[in-house]
């Protein structure tokens, strides 16, 4: 069936052309030509709807990854937070444990000092006659003595 349009159109042709009219030629070729341009458009209409499709999907894509990266940054973020808060609570450990063994060492120190000095009014009141005879020598005839 094909073959027979074909072949109609192919003798129509033969006929206009052995007629030699010239405004048929003009009209035929104009005709070609609008047909052609006719094709370039719906092509060029097919290939924008392509592109836009493409488009469409790949501004999907970017938006779904976008969300994706926003999802991500905030996961990070809070795990950063709380790291930070790790970090702060290990350090305030840290200086609560120096400041205790500080006032550890100063506690004892300061006993320590308080225990010297105790011992030493405690030497200080003792009454000097006795005084006396605790740095006399034994043979100097001191309260302990023998007679």
């Amino acid at each position: 069936m094909d073959k027979s349009i074909v072949n109609e159109v192919v003798s129509a042709l033969d006929a206009v052309k052995s007629s030699g009219q010239p405004g048929f030629w003009i009209l035929l070729s104009i005709l070609i030509v609008l047909v052609l341009v006719i094709a370039a458009v719906m092509y060029q209409r097919i290939v924008i709807k392509r592109f836009q499709t493409a488009s469409k999907a790949t501004q999907e894509n970017f938006e779904t990854l976008a969300a994706d990266l926003r999802k991500r940054a905030l996961e990070v973020k809070k795990q950063d937070e709380g790291l930070r808060k790790r970090e702060l609570d290990v350090k305030e450990r840290k200086q609560q444990q120096v400041l205790k063994r500080s006032q550890r060492a100063l506690k004892g120190s300061v006993s320590h000092t308080m225990l010297r000095l105790d011992f030493k009014g405690m030497t200080s009141v003792v009454p000097d006659s006795s005084k006396a005879d605790l740095y006399r020598k034994p043979d100097e005839g001191g309260a302990d003595a023998a007679p």
